[in-house]
């Protein structure tokens, strides 16, 4: 703009000059007017929407944002000796992880019986998300002292937390609704009702799996589970929503187990076991976060070890690697995978 000023007036101004400041509040004012062109016209897709202009594209294919849920388990309360009274741990006493401080809420109230060193209680993680699906024996603090308790632990991994939908996978939806249209009969529509319900990670929809005019729908979380509640609560969406003379049943997908044997070589000045340890985290999460029905790909698979840092060659042992199928009853899950030396 100022070179423009200087061959049209013939001099340039100075940087004190009222010229200068009028040119300078100008080229502010273009811009930013540039800047929310930019912005809006980002706005105007759904590839590139983002927040609640995304939502608004969401909304238009009969979508919305999933709400993130709470990771649930089952907690082990122990008495401090083997005599003693009736103790009453009551609902909404307070445990939380050892490590990160993750807090969880008892549900109901419990009792320890005078004749019993320990007692199981359902409880539910204190927030929403993913962090919260905490492994076995993660819990250990009682933030809420109980007389007569001297520990508690979790025997099982707590499952089901997930976060809110986020921009990218709620965009991934939308793309999805583009790619296979749902016409109110077809899989892609059953499946879209399960996947709109809070704490969905993965579903699919089989027709004619028990015969003519039946569907069949699975659905899980990210962990592969989901509970008789959530169940129940898709069931009651598909009833609502089925065609005429259709009768949709909603389950819970079983198990692929994929084992995978992968004898690895590391970088110069790497230690194996903490490159190999890597490895396995990264390729049971890859496994883990297919979902159902998706088929598993060595060269997907290869392509997660080769970024992992300090790998420098790989190979799949033949008898354990090879793709493997997943049909849209089941969901894959990392079995036994082994990293050994080259």
């Amino acid at each position: 703009m100022l070179d423009t000023y200087e061959e049209e007036s013939g001099f340039r101004p100075e940087k004190e000059s009222d010229i200068m400041l009028r040119l300078r509040v100008l080229a502010g004012e273009i811009y930013q007017e540039n800047a929310r062109a930019e912005y809006i016209l980002r706005q105007m897709f759904p590839t590139t929407a983002s927040g609640g202009y995304l939502e608004a594209h969401a909304a238009q294919r009969g979508l919305s944002r999933k709400h993130g849920t709470k990771a649930m388990g089952r907690l082990i309360f122990a008495a401090e000796n083997e005599t003693h009274d009736n103790i009453l741990i009551p609902a909404g006493t307070e445990v939380c992880t050892t490590d990160e401080l993750l807090r969880f809420v008892t549900d109901s109230d419990a009792v320890l019986t005078s004749n019993a060193q320990s007692v199981m209680v359902n409880a539910t993680a204190a927030e929403i998300g993913s962090a919260y699906n905490v492994r076995t024996n993660s819990i250990g603090v009682l933030v809420t002292p109980v007389i007569g308790i001297a520990s508690v632990k979790n025997n099982a991994g707590f499952t089901g937390g997930m976060d809110d939908e986020s921009d990218e996978l709620l965009r991934e939806r939308v793309a999805e609704s583009y790619r296979n249209i749902s016409n109110g009969a077809n899989a892609a529509y059953y499946r879209s009702i399960a996947y709109s319900v809070d704490g969905v990670y993965s579903a699919s929809a089989v027709g004619c799996s028990r015969g003519v005019g039946t569907v069949d729908v699975y659905a899980c979380d990210r962990s592969g589970n989901l509970s008789a509640e959530k169940i129940h609560e898709i069931q009651t969406l598909l009833n609502e929503k089925r065609e005429v003379n259709v009768d949709v049943r909603a389950y819970v997908p079983t198990p692929l187990e994929i084992d995978l044997y992968i004898r690895l070589k590391v970088a110069d000045g790497y230690d194996f076991d903490t490159v190999a340890e890597k490895v396995k985290v990264a390729v049971t999460n890859y496994i883990n976060a297919l979902g159902i029905g998706k088929n598993l790909w060595l060269s997907d698979v290869g392509e997660v070890i080769y970024h992992t840092e300090g790998v420098s060659g790989y190979r799949f042992l033949e008898s354990y690697g090879s793709d493997r199928e997943v049909p849209l009853t089941r969901y894959a899950k990392a079995g036994m995978i082994l990293v050994r030396n080259e």
